[in-house]
């Protein structure tokens, strides 16, 4: 028994970036100009040697060699990206009022097919500054007003190996080299990113209310999505392809204002940051009926899954079957609800609104701030619960098992389900069957809770900053700054979640795709903590 593997990774990464610009102004300085260019080229490789082996001659003895000869295996992973670019970049500006910036760039690289190899995406930003005008630039209420607007475009190319992914031996007596599970894609086209935004900002009464407002459309085209699954028909497993196109579209805002702002120097701020995000599928690859992230399917058949036509953070699972009216419909002999064969969209993990709210209190060094964040109208699968209650750990499944017969509610599945006259279900079903190995679990449509709202208490300090007079003297010079702080971060929550956490994730960032936010299956919350810290600045 036992097992032993080692590798060695070389990375290497080359970035070059020669830039020339120009800049100049006209008129006593009312109208300016300025314009660059630039040559950049980014050069990655990579270099993997590993080698393992297994069934140890010498228990406990770590190393290749005491493994038996029969079961060491090398192999070694080169890959290079190479890409190039030109760029150039023009501003225009008048009378620190209004300033417009045209962008563009083209970039070649090696990871793409030849015949679509070069792609160019251009951008272009506008901003006018309304107390700049004569006449509101003196305005005692309105401080600074500006409206900015930006269209761009942003293109992505593939990582290395995409095209014609790495041989393998055959391990056949002729030898030779084969495709492993991953297929060739040499029709591969860059992701295409298209952008718009509007903002506004704004400050008011003497730099009292702070305020910035963004509103948001993006548009990705032709999405690189590495290890898609296929049909074994095609002679592979994965491949990486263009997937379809989708689009999201929201808004953020953010409004702070002092509340008290004392000539003594006592200052009270509050904060507000709200913002809101929204999503459609586009387009999906022909024949696709969905696309899911398999790292997300570990609570029964709900999983994240993605259709035409609906958002990208939409819930996929085994939904009810159900009449015209949307009663669900249940078996005429065990009692049970049915459930469809197919996988349908159960839901939206996405919330309706996230929100932020600060608070900060100053005065003559001291600060003590908090800081909450929530949202609204979330959905979370509890995955937790589903599975202490198919465990019998959960009290809900010990009052299950206590009332031993159960009438679920619906109508049965009888012929007359579509008719305005259905039959409400009467079979009763005896839990005391589901009390062994089997013990009843519910099904996908229970364990995804809507409508979840929390507020979280992220954040409490308490800082205290020495005064620098008095350091400079105290000190001679030596600290220029100094302060010390106490802070507890997640002391609580407050939720209508039945759960553990809603906020939880059932994948880490590098799963990549559209994560598994708003799956709680056996995560833990964030845990309090306290700190004490010093700060010195010499």
């Amino acid at each position: 028994s036992g097992s032993y593997n080692i590798s060695k990774n070389n990375l290497n990464n080359v970035n070059i970036n020669l830039l020339a610009g120009y800049q100049n102004s006209w008129c006593d300085d009312k109208f300016t100009f300025s314009a660059q260019v630039g040559y950049h080229q980014i050069h990655q490789e990579t270099n993997r040697l590993s080698s393992y082996g297994s069934n140890f001659l010498v228990i406990d003895l770590l190393s290749l060699n005491n493994c038996t000869p029969s079961t060491i295996t090398s192999s070694k992973t080169m890959t290079t990206r190479r890409l190039q670019a030109l760029s150039g970049q023009v501003e225009l500006g008048y009378n620190q009022m209004a300033y417009i910036t045209l962008r563009a760039r083209n970039d070649w690289s090696s990871t793409l097919p030849k015949e679509n190899n070069s792609y160019f995406y251009p951008a272009v930003e506008g901003s006018f500054i309304f107390t700049e005008i004569k006449g509101l630039n003196k305005s005692k209420w309105l401080n600074y007003l500006k409206l900015r607007g930006s269209y761009a475009q942003v293109g992505k190319d593939a990582s290395p190996l995409s095209i014609d992914p790495a041989l393998e031996a055959t391990g056949l007596w002729g030898g030779g080299y084969k495709y492993g599970f991953t297929g060739p894609n040499k029709a591969l086209v860059p992701e295409m990113n298209t952008s718009y935004e509007v903002g506004l900002e704004g400050r008011f009464v003497d730099d009292r209310i702070n305020l910035d407002f963004t509103y948001y459309w993006n548009f990705c085209d032709d999405q690189i999505v590495n290890g898609f699954r296929m049909s074994y028909a095609t002679g592979f497993v994965l491949n990486n392809l263009n997937v379809g196109s989708f689009k999201t579209w929201g808004w953020e805002g953010h409004i702070d204002a002092d509340i008290i702002r004392s000539a003594s120097g006592f200052r009270w701020n509050v904060g507000l940051n709200m913002s809101q995000n929204k999503s459609l599928v586009v387009d999906l690859p022909e024949n696709l009926k969905e696309y899911y992230n398999a790292y997300t399917w570990n609570s029964g058949g709900l999983r994240n899954g993605i259709k035409e036509g609906y958002p990208i953070t939409t819930i996929t699972g085994r939904a009810y079957k159900r009449n015209k009216n949307g009663d669900i419909l249940i078996g005429t002999t065990s009692g049970l609800p049915q459930e469809e064969s197919d996988w349908s969209v159960i839901g939206d993990r996405n919330p309706s609104m996230n929100y932020g709210i600060t608070t900060r209190l100053s005065y003559k060094g001291f600060t003590l701030s908090a800081m909450l964040s929530g949202m609204v109208g979330a959905s979370v699968v509890n995955g937790t619960m589903r599975d202490m209650m198919g465990r019998g750990q959960s009290w809900e499944s010990v009052r299950l098992r206590e009332s031993r017969h159960y009438v679920f509610e619906g109508v049965l599945m009888d012929g007359m389900e579509n008719t305005d006259t259905p039959t409400k279900n009467t079979v009763a079903v005896d839990m005391w069957k589901y009390a062994g190995s089997q013990i009843f679990s519910g099904y996908d449509e229970d364990w995804f809770e809507k409508d979840v709202n929390y507020l979280k208490l992220a954040e409490i300090r308490l800082s205290y900053t020495v005064p620098s007079s008095w350091l400079k003297k105290a000190t001679k010079g030596f600290i220029s700054r100094a302060s010390i702080f106490v802070s507890a971060n997640d002391l609580c929550t407050f939720t209508n979640y039945s759960g553990v956490d809603p906020v939880g994730n059932t994948m880490s960032a590098a799963g990549g795709g559209t994560g598994g936010q708003g799956y709680d299956v056996w995560g833990i919350p964030a845990p309090r903590t306290y700190s004490f810290g010093v700060s010195l600045t010499f």
